[in-house]
């Protein structure tokens, strides 16, 4: 997981554009905007920036969405 590249993802990009990033990237394995080697942090980066971009669609600052979004990771992991 890369914060910063899922940051410049979510600000640049509509939620209806990561998605179509992440159907695209499965379907055909070519990544449309490159952010990782990795195919599996790849994907990661889209469906995170996504997830990210419905917190800032709902008015949240930027940095209490990447707050909001990384407790949300930690909840997961632990």
């Amino acid at each position: 997981m890369d914060i910063k590249s899922i940051k410049e993802l979510a600000q640049k990009y509509t939620m209806d554009e990561l998605n179509k990033f992440a159907d695209e990237f499965e379907n055909t394995g070519v990544a449309p905007l490159k952010t990782q080697d990795d195919p599996g942090e790849q994907m990661s980066d889209y469906l995170m920036a996504s997830e990210m971009r419905h917190y800032l669609d709902q008015g949240m600052p930027l940095n209490e969405a990447v707050r909001e979004f990384s407790k949300r990771v930690r909840g997961v992991l632990s």
